[in-house]
């Protein structure tokens, strides 16, 4: 099985993570550094497969999250009002008067 060199990369839409903003480059400029520093051209394209890995591994997510936020719009819409008409309603309450002469 070959090394996937950019598998430990964050993936670009991943929310709470800081890693991207401390990072100084981005991943295309290491994947142009690391093909400038590869020996052979079986190291080139072990780099450009790992690439395209990460990339793959980017588009996945970038999906799930466009489904999943599809599905709860759906289910939001479909959900909200059975759910309110399921729950007590509000009334107020009501306050005694004293009896007033007519």
């Amino acid at each position: 099985m070959p090394y996937d060199k950019y598998r430990n990369w964050p993936l670009p839409i991943k929310s709470g993570n800081i890693f991207p903003v401390l990072q100084h480059q981005g991943l295309e400029e290491q994947v142009l550094q690391d093909l400038a520093a590869a020996g052979d051209e079986i190291d080139k394209l072990e780099i450009l497969d790992s690439y395209a890995a990460y990339c793959q591994r980017a588009y996945r997510q970038i999906v799930a999250q466009a489904v999943s936020f599809a599905a709860g719009r759906i289910f939001e819409t479909l959900l909200e009002p059975n759910i309110l008409s399921r729950l007590p309603q509000i009334d107020l309450m009501s306050r005694g008067r004293p009896a007033t002469k007519d």
